[in-house]
């Protein structure tokens, strides 16, 4: 995030998505992964909605599918900025515009400048598994666990003799840095309860948890979680009533293989992921950090707090946590045609990066696309919508800029460039004068006639047909990046 004392702002330059890898990666090879799910299936192999999120990625930014003209009023210079997909499944440019304007709507205009904590609560595979497409099962869950977190709040407050409550924001998370579905929370909790006071709402912080009682904390939630699981005829160890499987069985099988870092179907059918390191020494190490604790493969994590003024770096929390699930720039192509994806953090065993053959990749980012209706982003507590109390904790600026009408139901394109990345959009890069929007071309006949007068292409690009994938190599030796040191780093980070 810039500050307004910050004022080196650069100039806008157009997203050009089919030079991704990602990109031409589900362009060249989705379609003969349909036709590898088709023939393990009489059914259509997978719901609509996953279908329908592809086609939109993949017309995401294409100036063929329409766009805003912009003009300079000073030069008369024009940019064309072509429309984004708006989907929520692993777009990477449609999912960096979300996170920056989530994260700036949170600060803003929810949280109250008060400490803030975040706790992270983790599943063993099977439960990753249940919670990835069921909606309903995901708001129990997480009910569960917030009760947990914000009885220990109230419990906590009530020892130094005060009553009040608290709230929170929930991130529901599909995705792990390897690009693998791990459905997991990340929540907010403001670090304190609210106790009312002479008819006036005060803040109070609790001490931070001990490590004893996060190990309590996490066993609390494992034993209640677990509870509910097998009330539902659901068991930690047997999920094969799950009526999902039964549904869609090709997308059960994505889906259950990616939670354990597998391939899920293919001539790799069953087998892990390939793993590429510099110090690969086939040693696991797991290691508890300070109040982190694992139970059963739970795990608790509630060691980040932000203080109650440092507005900025709970801005930079709060994208973290609405992050998109696929970095680009952390994407790179090997001679092979095989692509690289470098981890965040190094694994224990000496992992750096992740190797996919582009079938493996497709599979991948489908079993990442949520189910339609489900919400990723959650109120609790004096947060939740239906709060009485919200308007009344929320920051005074917000409340004023709300009576006044100054807030619209969405940020600007504009604003968020110009506040995340330093971008200004309305600025002309030749002139450096102001240019101002004079139309927006939806039909795609006027679409083709601009962009051929103005020299730019006006081709939409096609899915490539199914095709017989190549002979792979179905042993996995241990690599390093020795093996892979020509690398095409991908072309567009933004």
């Amino acid at each position: 995030m810039f500050t307004a004392a910050e004022k080196t702002y650069q100039g806008y330059s157009r997203h050009e998505p089919v030079k991704t890898i990602l990109y031409r990666t589900i362009q060249d090879h989705f379609q003969t992964f349909v036709a590898r799910a088709e023939s393990k299936t009489e059914k259509l192999p997978f719901p609509m909605h996953v279908f329908q999120e592809v086609e939109a990625y993949l017309g995401c930014g294409i100036l063929a599918k329409g766009f805003v003209r912009l003009i300079c009023e000073s030069c008369k210079g024009e940019r064309l900025v072509a429309f984004s997909c708006k989907k929520r499944g692993f777009c990477p440019s449609c999912g960096g515009r979300r996170m920056n304007e989530v994260a700036m709507h949170l600060v803003d205009r929810v949280f109250p400048h008060v400490p803030v904590r975040q706790w992270v609560l983790s599943f063993p595979f099977s439960v990753r598994y249940a919670l990835a497409y069921n909606p309903t099962l995901v708001t129990k869950v997480l009910a569960i666990y917030i009760r947990v977190i914000s009885n220990w709040y109230e419990k906590a407050a009530r020892r130094n003799g005060i009553s009040g409550k608290t709230a929170a924001v929930t991130f529901v998370q599909r995705f792990g840095g390897a690009i693998n579905l791990n459905v997991h929370f990340h929540s907010l909790f403001l670090d304190g309860v609210f106790t009312e006071k002479n008819g006036k709402l005060h803040f109070v912080p609790v001490f931070p948890p001990t490590d004893e009682e996060i190990v309590t904390l996490v066993k609390r939630v494992n034993l209640r979680v677990t509870r509910h699981l097998e009330k539902k005829g659901l068991t930690m160890d047997d999920f094969s009533e799950d009526p999902f499987a039964h549904e869609q069985p090709v997308l059960a099988q994505i889906a259950g293989a990616s939670v354990q870092s597998r391939i899920g179907i293919g001539e790799r059918e069953g087998l892990r992921v390939r793993k590429v390191g510099n110090e690969i020494s086939g040693r696991t190490a797991y290691f508890v950090s300070e109040r982190c604790a694992l139970s059963d493969g739970f795990s608790l994590h509630a060691n980040v707090q932000i203080k109650g003024n440092d507005r900025k770096r709970l801005e930079k929390l709060c994208r973290y946590t609405a992050r998109p699930p696929i970095a680009l720039e952390r994407m790179s192509e090997a001679p092979d045609g095989k692509i690289l994806y470098r981890l965040k953090t190094k694994y224990s065993d000496g992992t750096t990066h992740i190797l996919f053959d582009p079938l493996e990749l497709v599979e991948k980012v489908v079993a990442l696309i949520p189910p339609p209706r489900a919400n990723l982003l959650r109120y609790h507590g004096l947060l939740a919508p239906n709060s009485k109390v919200r308007a009344k904790i929320v920051p005074e600026q917000a409340k004023d800029k709300k009576e006044n009408g100054e807030y619209p139901a969405q940020a600007k394109w504009a604003e968020l460039l110009k506040r995340s990345f330093a971008i200004e959009i309305l600025k002309c890069n030749k002139c450096g004068g102001k240019m101002k929007m004079v139309s927006i071309i939806q039909d795609p006949a006027v679409a083709k006639r601009i962009l051929g007068a103005i020299g730019l292409s006006a081709e939409v690009p096609l899915n490539a047909a199914p095709r017989a994938p190549p002979m792979n190599d179905l042993s996995d030796p241990i690599r390093t990046l020795d093996d892979y040191s020509q690398l095409t780093p991908n072309y567009d980070a933004f």
